[in-house]
C-alpha cells in the first residue's frame, strides 16, 4: 500500500514540474540542402547502373543486374518524392547494359557519350553506379545447452558501392561518395525448417538492400527535410498563456502582438523570454534575418545557454538558405 502511495505521489509530483516548466516545444520540418553542388535549374536525372559483373566471373548477370537496377531506380523514385523541390516525373533509368569502357576513357568521362544516353530526353544530371561488390554470410547456429534445441539462422550481406554524379550542362562532377552498409537478418525457433521459412530468400535480401542503398544516396544529392524541434516561453504572466494559445492555432502574428508588448519590460527575466518568443515567432514565419535579431536582443538581455544555442541554429538555417537557392527553383 505504501509503495503505491510513493507512485502516486511520484506521478502527481511529475505533473506538477511539467507544467510548470516555461519552456514548452513543439515539431517542425524544415528544408535542409544536398550535401553536394547540386543544381536546381535541370531537367531530368538519369540512373546508369555500370555493373553488370556482379559475381566478379567476368561475365554479364543478367538477372541479377536486372534485378539491383530496377530496384535502386524505385529506390531513387521513393526517395525525390519525399525531397524538397525535386519533381519525381523527371527521373528516369537506363535499361539494359552500359558500356564502361566508352564512358570511361583513360578515366575520364566521355560527355558525347552521356550525351547518347541522353537522347531525346534532354536529361543533363546522371547518377552513375561505377562499382558495386556484395558478400553475403549465412549460417546456422544450433544451441545445445538448451532444451528443447533452439535454432539460430542469419544472413548478413555487406554492400560496398562507388557512386559518382554528373551534371551534364556546366560538364563537371558534382560527387564521388563510397558507401557502404551491413544488412543483417536472422530467426530463431525450435525447429530447424520452421526457422528458415521465416528466413527471406536471397532475392529478396537483394532487393532490399539495392532499394536502401539508391535511397540513402538519394538522401545525400538531393535537397530533403529534417524533422526539429523549437522551444518558446508559455509561462511569464498570463498574457504569455493566452500567446500560447495562437501557438497551437499557428496563428503566429496573433502570438507575436502579445509577446512584442514584454519585449522592453523592466523585469529583464519577462523581457528576455518575450524576446525569444519573438525570434521564435518570426522564423516560423520564415523571416530569419529577423529572428536572429530577436534572438540577439534576447542573449543581450540576459545571456542563456537556451539562447546562445537558438541562436547557432539560426545561423545554421541561415547558411542552408544561401545554398538551397541555388537548388531548389
Amino acid at each position: 500500500m505504501k509503495y503505491r502511495l510513493h507512485l502516486l505521489i511520484l506521478g502527481i509530483l511529475v505533473i506538477i514540474i511539467q507544467s510548470c516548466q516555461p519552456l514548452t516545444s513543439i515539431q517542425i520540418e524544415t528544408i535542409v540542402p544536398a550535401s553536394i553542388d547540386f543544381p536546381g535549374n535541370f531537367n531530368k536525372v538519369v540512373f546508369v547502373n555500370l555493373e553488370s559483373d556482379i559475381n566478379n566471373d567476368e561475365k554479364k548477370d543478367t538477372l541479377l543486374y536486372n534485378i539491383i537496377t530496377q530496384e535502386m531506380s524505385y529506390g531513387f523514385m521513393d526517395a525525390i518524392q519525399y525531397s524538397a523541390g525535386v519533381d519525381s516525373s523527371r527521373f528516369l533509368f537506363v535499361r539494359g547494359f552500359p558500356d564502361r569502357e566508352t564512358l570511361y576513357i583513360d578515366d575520364t568521362i566521355s560527355w558525347k557519350y552521356l550525351e547518347k544516353i541522353s537522347g531525346n530526353s534532354n536529361a543533363d544530371i546522371f547518377i552513375i553506379l561505377d562499382s558495386l561488390n556484395m558478400s553475403m554470410i549465412s549460417d546456422v547456429v544450433t544451441e545445445y545447452n538448451y532444451y528443447p534445441m533452439e535454432y539460430y539462422m542469419y544472413r548478413e550481406l555487406v554492400v560496398n558501392i562507388y557512386w559518382s554524379v554528373y551534371d551534364l550542362i556546366d560538364r563537371r562532377k558534382l560527387d564521388q561518395f563510397y558507401y557502404n552498409d551491413t544488412l543483417l537478418w536472422d530467426s530463431e525457433g525450435y525447429i530447424k525448417e520452421e526457422v528458415e521459412k521465416k528466413m527471406p530468400s536471397v532475392e529478396r535480401i537483394i532487393r532490399e538492400a539495392s532499394y536502401f542503398a539508391a535511397a540513402d544516396y538519394a538522401n545525400r544529392i538531393f535537397p530533403g527535410w529534417k524533422t526539429e524541434y523549437r522551444y518558446y516561453y508559455q509561462l511569464g504572466n498570463k498574457d504569455f498563456k493566452k500567446a500560447s494559445e495562437f501557438v497551437k492555432s499557428n496563428n503566429w502574428e496573433s502570438a507575436a502582438e502579445i509577446w512584442k508588448n514584454y519585449v522592453d519590460d523592466l523585469d529583464k527575466e519577462i523581457a528576455s523570454r518575450a524576446c525569444f518568443n519573438m525570434a521564435f515567432a518570426r522564423e516560423m514565419q520564415g523571416k530569419l534575418e529577423l529572428a536572429l535579431a530577436w534572438a540577439e536582443k534576447s542573449k543581450e538581455i540576459k545571456n542563456k545557454t537556451r539562447t546562445r544555442y537558438y541562436i547557432s541554429q539560426l545561423k545554421t538555417r541561415q547558411k542552408e538558405q544561401k545554398k538551397l537557392q541555388k537548388q531548389i527553383y
